[in-house]
């Protein structure tokens, strides 16, 4: 692209003229001083500098982190009072911080625990740096072909470990996607075409099914959602390699090579198309995210659904605002552009885990720093939840000791094992996605030597080396084993003090719901059934009467139901009313009972007993309700 082409660019987005001149006088500096500067690749650092600024433009970077890309290396050459006169000291420090990452050495073929240290140092301070050198990282792998086999191989290997997560953390997912893609290209040419190709041959097939499938949920949504937007979204063959090495599967087998994204107004919309696709749609299983409720990390936040249309071609559908697609899209590119919309807030979060890997670093070994950020913070995620709902975020892997851990230092101390969907599980039980966890503790327990291999992540192992410190004189010891349990703790809305460690079992003959007046009888199966204090079978046990109470809070997920009159729309409505409630909806789904009676199921996970008391008041509003019950 030569200097006309990308100022012709930078109108077409927006830049304002008093940014368009900036810029101008930024690439004839550059020019000036770079023009005769060669690199290895065989071209100057003018014709660099004007790439790595034509991707930061493509991701609508703000103007200064455009014009600090076009002078980049230029210190070099003149001094920091002309760059400040001409362009400001807020381009000056941002030239500044660029130089310190460029002087940063690789030794040893690997990247050092230092030079991580001082990125993430860096990007703490200014993140427009990391922008800047994340674009730079991007235009280099496509001249690493100057240096040995080797040598490529590690500089591909660093991005996929290092530079592709971090612009994943912060967001900028044009740039990852693309730095996963070169760098794999690099590293495994062989199976990079394989998918190219397959995607090539199969192009025109699958180009037919996304059509098919945009004009099915369009019909769906007719006239019920205002749709701003709805396309095809490509699948990234990086991803693509990703999911067949997860799966175990082969590149034909892949099922879920189709994708949709719908923009929708507002978050009120996002949940009714959710409702209407899995209305129309039979949804798949496990495939529903919300992350409008719980975001990601990133702040990332969109629905994920799956549903399989007539034919049982499964379409992977993502629903989303607008301002969530270009925070989805651009990252920090979009946070400043919003900014006065509480987005310093946002910001702040959006880099918290910063805070967190540089506090990790000051307790931990230099040898360990680089495993301690592959594996907690750039390696494959899962989220986990406490019995109140509040989202934990883990590394693949993470054991019951970690998620203790992770919540506080003094329940990893004493966990003597826990709950995971209302299972009794030891602290080694690796834990996944969607777990709820409540842990269990014994103030006569201490932490083991032996629990450093049972812990995944190196944030719980450095809490354990802390607490075995303070207890050096103590010899370490294996963990107590936890009591076999039989069964799954069943009525988990329900509990009996007299008797803890019984099942409390809802009657279908009455289907209390929390708020009632309950009682509860043991049955013949000695287990505690609960009714509503009215119900005829209740009265007729009433001299075996014992006390039972709604739990305040609760450890798995809750399955309920909603039966209603059968009407377009009523799952979407329902789906809409029960997210309202502050509630991430695990499963939702409608089946036709009989003429003109719907069953609507829905798995969710409650905070608290109030929180749920008040989701069941909002159900009873919608149109058409007649029953709510729980199993």
């Amino acid at each position: 692209m030569n200097p006309d082409d990308f100022l012709n660019q930078c109108k077409s987005k927006e830049y304002t003229q008093e940014d368009l001149i900036l810029i101008k006088k930024a690439i004839t500096l550059a020019e000036t001083y770079l023009k005769d500067k060669i690199r290895l690749a065989g071209d100057s650092f003018f014709e660099h500098n004007l790439r790595v600024a034509t991707i930061l433009v493509e991701n609508n970077s703000p103007p200064e982190i455009v014009i600090a890309a076009l002078l980049h290396s230029l210190l070099k050459y003149t001094t920091t009072e002309k760059i400040a006169e001409e362009f400001g000291k807020e381009i000056l420090t941002l030239l500044e911080g660029t130089a310190e990452l460029n002087a940063l050495k690789i030794k040893n073929q690997q990247m050092e625990p230092e030079n991580l240290r001082k990125i993430f140092l860096t990007t703490l301070k200014d993140v427009r740096v990391i922008i800047i050198k994340l674009a730079n990282k991007l235009d280099n792998l496509q001249s690493i072909h100057v240096f040995p086999p080797e040598e490529q191989k590690r500089m591909a290997e660093e991005v996929l470990e290092i530079y592709a997560p971090l612009a994943s953390r912060l967001g900028v997912e044009k740039i990852k996607t693309e730095l996963e893609n070169t760098a794999f290209q690099i590293l495994n040419p062989k199976k990079y075409q394989e998918i190219v190709n397959f995607l090539e041959e199969s192009q025109e097939e699958r180009e037919q099914n996304i059509h098919t499938a945009i004009e099915m949920i369009k019909k769906s949504l007719l006239n019920k959602v205002n749709i701003i937007k709805i396309k095809g979204r490509p699948k990234h063959i990086y991803s693509i390699y990703r999911k067949m090495k997860e799966r175990g599967v082969n590149l034909k087998d892949q099922f879920d090579l189709l994708g949709v994204r719908v923009i929708v107004p507002d978050i009120k919309d996002c949940y009714i198309t959710l409702g209407l696709l899995h209305e129309h749609f039979e949804p798949v299983e496990g495939r529903l995210k919300d992350y409008i409720t719980n975001p990601k990390p990133n702040l990332y936040r969109s629905i994920h659904t799956a549903v399989l249309l007539p034919n049982k071609a499964m379409v992977e559908v993502q629903i989303r605002t607008e301002e969530m697609d270009e925070f989805a899209e651009e990252g920090l590119a979009a946070h400043w552009r919003y900014k006065g919309m509480k987005s310093d807030q946002l910001f702040e979060k959006k880099i918290s885990w910063l805070k967190n890997v540089l506090d990790l670093q000051k307790k931990t070994e230099n040898k360990e720093l680089l495993e301690a950020v592959k594996v907690d913070l750039f390696g494959d995620n899962i989220y986990c939840y406490t019995p109140k709902g509040d989202v934990k975020e883990l590394p693949k892997g993470a054991t019951l000791l970690d998620f203790a851990y992770l919540v506080h230092q003094d329940l990893g101390d004493h966990c003597i094992g826990g709950r995971v969907n209302g299972k009794f599980v030891s602290l080694k039980h690796v834990l996944s996605t969607g777990d709820v966890i409540e842990i269990l503790t014994n103030k006569s327990q201490r932490p083991r030597r032996s629990w450093l291999k049972i812990v995944y992540s190196a944030r719980a192992k450095q809490k354990i080396r802390k607490s075995l410190k303070e207890h050096d004189s103590l010899p370490a010891m294996h963990y107590a084993k936890l009591k076999p349990v039989q069964k799954e703790e069943e009525g988990v809305l329900v509990q009996s003090l007299e008797n803890a460690e019984a099942l409390c079992i809802l009657a279908k003959c009455c289907n209390p719901i929390p708020d009632e007046e309950i009682t509860g009888f043991i049955t013949k199966k000695r287990v505690i059934s609960v009714h509503k204090k009215e119900c005829h079978v209740a009265i007729k046990e009433e001299e075996r009467w014992l006390p039972v109470t709604w739990r305040d809070t609760f450890n798995q997920r809750i399955r309920f139901h909603v039966a209603a009159d059968e009407r377009s729309g009523l799952l979407a409505d329902v789906l809409h009313t029960i997210a309202s409630a502050g509630f991430e909806v695990k499963e939702a789904k409608a089946k036709l009972i009989d003429m003109g009676n719907v069953l609507c199921t829905f798995v969710i996970i409650p905070r608290d007993l109030e929180q749920l008391k008040e989701m069941i008041r909002r159900v009873k509003k919608v149109r058409g309700w007649k029953k709510i019950y729980f199993e």
